[in-house]
């Protein structure tokens, strides 16, 4: 029997003009009902998921957030407010690393550093660095080799493809998780960088414990590459019919489009199969 359920939220909850569909929000309820709870696993920040967070019930229901792909951990309190239960940052040293390895390959960073304010970049111009700040709403300074004084939750390196993927030969010397980051086309590529060991899966974890749960026990629905470990965990995982070659691959599942409520047809059928096996 599920007792928790895991929703990514771009590409998996989020459906047409990014808002979560009547459907999805129905079979969430549902689901409830029989004594499932949930849990949001972004990539974003706090400040991109709240909204949504509450729009599906995880205030009310008092459950969990977990954002940056497993750097923070929320919980909603009886208070129905969000309270940090945990976080994994990069140490100062680590984000510099990053840096150099991205300013040596000619290549720009944009980081979701510890002050929600602050984001860090190598050249302040350009097509990402506008969505970057657009979304994230942090103030933005430009990088110096050497100098920083912020620790960071996930760095976002951006440029051309082959030039990625030689930083990534770098950064990989230190074990860091590194995440495809989103759909992109050209010679350019993005990858999210996290801490040694912070993933989603590890988010999940501390959950599974604090509510002491099995892997058995939770369902996963993802559809990019920084849903792959906790997809590989559970005890049931659904791909989106949207979602990336490899994560079909894996998962236990496929169901709908993101567009087309494929959340809430998962979850509906296995509902139905639950009140079958009565």
């Amino acid at each position: 029997m599920i007792k928790l359920i895991a929703l990514d939220i771009d590409g998996t909850l989020l459906g047409k003009n990014k808002r979560v569909s009547k459907k999805n929000i129905a079979a969430i309820n549902e689901a409830r009902k029989k004594g499932i709870k949930f849990c949001i696993a972004s990539g974003r920040a706090f400040n991109r998921v709240d909204k949504i967070a509450k729009e599906i019930g995880i205030n009310e229901s008092l459950e969990y957030v977990v954002t940056m792909n497993g750097g923070a951990i929320y919980k909603y309190d009886k208070n129905k407010k969000p309270v940090l239960i945990k976080e994994t940052l990069f140490d100062i040293d680590d984000v510099k690393y990053i840096y150099n390895s991205a300013l040596d390959n000619k290549l720009n960073c944009f980081s979701y550093s510890q002050d929600i304010k602050v984001a860090y970049v190598i050249k302040n111009k350009g097509a990402f660095i506008w969505f970057m700040k657009k979304i994230s709403h942090r103030k933005i300074k430009v990088y110096t080799k050497d100098e920083m004084d912020q620790k960071a939750y996930k760095i976002i390196v951006y440029g051309k493809k082959k030039l990625i993927e030689k930083c990534k030969e770098t950064l990989s010397q230190k074990n860091y998780e590194m995440f495809s980051w989103s759909y992109v086309s050209g010679n350019t590529a993005n990858i999210e960088i996290n801490p040694n060991g912070v993933d989603k899966i590890f988010a999940l974890q501390d959950i599974a414990k604090v509510e002491n749960i099995t892997a058995d026990e939770i369902m996963y629905f993802g559809d990019g590459d920084n849903d792959k470990k906790a997809m590989e965990w559970v005890g049931l995982s659904v791909a989106m019919k949207n979602a990336s070659k490899h994560i079909k691959k894996i998962a236990t599942q496929i169901t709908g489009h993101h567009k087309k409520s494929g959340v809430a047809k998962a979850l509906n059928e296995y509902l139905k199969s639950i009140e079958s096996e009565k």
